[in-house]
């Protein structure tokens, strides 16, 4: 009987600290998806996106517009890029 309570106690207590585990993890990422979203803000702004849609888009699509706003292309052609991430 000890080693089915001591089972059932571990068991119990591996379940909640992987959800805890899990839930710091979520927090993470989304505080990592909000500082995306508030960095492409000022770049949306220079360029004449409206910013309410930052919204809408998803991690790629953020993901997708991060790496065209670090590349070297011209800023009418990165807003129109931009521009078709946001529109699909």
């Amino acid at each position: 009987m000890n080693r089915t309570l001591t089972a059932l106690v571990t068991a119990t207590a591996l379940t909640f600290g992987a959800s805890a585990a899990m839930a710091d993890a979520h927090a993470t990422m989304g505080e990592g998806f909000n500082m995306l979203q508030t960095a492409l803000m000022s770049d949306f702004e220079r360029m004449g996106i409206p910013t309410d849609a930052l919204n809408d888009l998803t991690l790629g699509q953020i993901a997708a517009i991060k790496e065209i706003v670090e590349g070297d292309g011209a800023e009418a052609q990165q807003k129109g890029q931009i521009e078709a991430i946001i529109a699909n």
